[in-house]
């Protein structure tokens, strides 16, 4: 089937309405995983300046509640407030094959709407998978070149997968369900000019807030393109960049396991810019095993891929917001403590002398040898060379949290904890970790309540170091 000739929009729908709440063990777990991981992120992400801001912008009470806030708005706004605190610390997970993250964009929507309908965990678990593949089939047809273009996945397929999955909770029919995702298409936007500022985590929000709205307005009666995917004005006609939108993946949505299944989601270690985190691991397993330090370095390489030199913007970062899109400032970072944590991402840590100087020591440069596609990442290589003449070079396809990579049991607690303890009241901590571990039958009523509390605003000081150089927070 040529993919011009592919209803994807109509496809897309019908799977989303009427496939079967009959998923495998592993599905579950890793959309439970998915879950604990996005709510961390939130809670870590409640307290940053600009979640402050969008939630003293809402202006609007309401019963569903507002992580880091003891007040409530309405379900949108509530998504728009709790997928920008997701999306702030830059902790949340990377979906590869759908092109951007898919937690921050569709879990806050998708509590949303739970909430106001009185819904319990399983029904999230349930729209989340949902979702997840939706987001997966249009990011393959999309492919690489719609992030080269400079579009950012997060929100442009993320509102997609927002809508499907509220849809889903909704019950919406085919014909609705086809609306909702037709309406999701003329709320999508998200420009990569957005990096480095306030405005990249508030495109989560602006996914999650749409997505409700777009299958509400559709569960109440509006309208749109049955072609507002494949469309000669579509959103692949308008979105793809040099390469055309193909559609046949969307063809046999049927067909063979799903996405989360088959490719996974990319769990972060690092609060940065995933495009860093094959380097960083490829350098921190130098180090280990070849014994250097900063002192001993020359210089550093890296070798990435094109959609990486896109989001990596800033070689001199002038603030935290930069700090997480720039190579040399990860890489300098990685040199002087061994890892890369909350605490890096301060405006004092940004200016630390040791680091600055070390970051003019870093390079990073396309790999042209192969190119990347949605179903096929490259490996991302570090080369050191030592002030001794050695060099040393380490490839890494798979940054550690990915599916081919993850997390221990130990790891994924360790990052849980670091995300909200200090934040989150600790007589909350025990009864939200419970929720989240047997989250059957669970209201999401119940599990917001533990989310809602007066969150202490900062420039991520609250993360700073112990003496000696500790990534732990106090």
């Amino acid at each position: 089937m040529l993919s011009s000739t592919v209803p994807a929009t109509q496809v897309l729908a019908h799977w989303a309405a009427t496939v079967p709440n009959q998923w495998g063990a592993s599905t579950l777990r890793t959309a439970e995983h998915s879950l604990e991981d996005t709510i961390a992120a939130m809670v870590a992400g409640a307290g940053d300046p600009v979640c402050a801001s969008v939630r003293a912008g809402l202006r609007a009470a309401g019963p569903v509640p507002v992580v880091g806030s003891s007040t409530g708005t309405c379900a949108a706004f509530s998504a728009l407030a709790n997928g920008t605190a997701a999306h702030a610390r830059e902790l949340d997970e990377m979906f590869f094959v759908a092109g951007g993250h898919f937690g921050c964009a569709v879990i806050p929507a998708i509590l949303a709407q739970a909430h106001e309908m009185d819904a319990t965990l399983d029904a999230v678990l349930d729209a989340l998978i949902v979702g997840s593949e939706v987001m997966a089939r249009v990011g393959m047809a999309m492919d690489r070149s719609h992030a080269e273009k400079g579009w950012h996945g997060t929100q442009t397929i993320g509102v997609i997968a927002a809508a499907v999955a509220c849809g889903r909770l909704l019950g919406l029919d085919a014909a609705r369900m086809t609306h909702a995702l037709s309406l999701a298409v003329s709320m999508a936007a998200g420009p990569k000019v957005q990096f480095g500022t306030d405005t990249k985590p508030v495109h989560a929000g602006l996914a999650a807030q749409c997505g409700v709205l777009a299958a509400s307005l559709a569960a109440s009666g509006v309208t749109g393109s049955d072609k507002a995917l494949e469309g000669p004005h579509g959103f692949g006609a308008l979105y793809a960049g040099d390469s055309a939108a193909d559609w046949r993946s969307v063809a046999v949505v049927d067909d063979g396991p799903l996405a989360i299944d088959s490719h996974g989601l990319a769990f972060k270690l690092y609060p940065n810019c995933a495009s860093t985190h094959r380097c960083l691991d490829a350098l921190q397993a130098l180090a280990t095993e070849h014994r250097f330090g900063m002192e001993d370095v020359e210089r550093v390489e890296t070798l990435v891929g094109r959609v990486n030199l896109v989001n990596l913007k800033y070689p001199e970062p002038r603030d935290p917001r930069e700090a997480m899109f720039s190579m040399p400032y990860a890489v300098a970072t990685m040199l002087r403590y061994g890892t890369v944590t909350l605490a890096d991402f301060t405006p004092q840590a940004v200016q630390d002398d040791a680091t600055r100087r070390l970051m003019p020591r870093v390079e990073m440069r396309l790999d042209s040898t192969r190119v990347e596609t949605a179903t096929q990442l490259l490996p991302h290589t570090t080369a050191v060379t030592l002030k001794d003449g050695r060099r040393l070079v380490r490839s890494v396809h798979n940054a550690k949290g990915s599916f081919l990579n993850p997390f221990s049991a130990l790891e994924r607690q360790v990052k849980f904890e670091q995300c909200t303890r200090g934040i989150l009241p600790e007589e909350r901590l025990v009864p939200l970790r419970d929720n989240l571990a047997r989250p059957q039958g669970v209201k999401v009523r119940q599990l917001l309540a533990l989310l809602q509390f007066e969150t202490q605003v900062d420039d991520g000081t609250r993360f700073g170091r112990l003496r000696g150089g500790s990534g732990t927070p106090p």
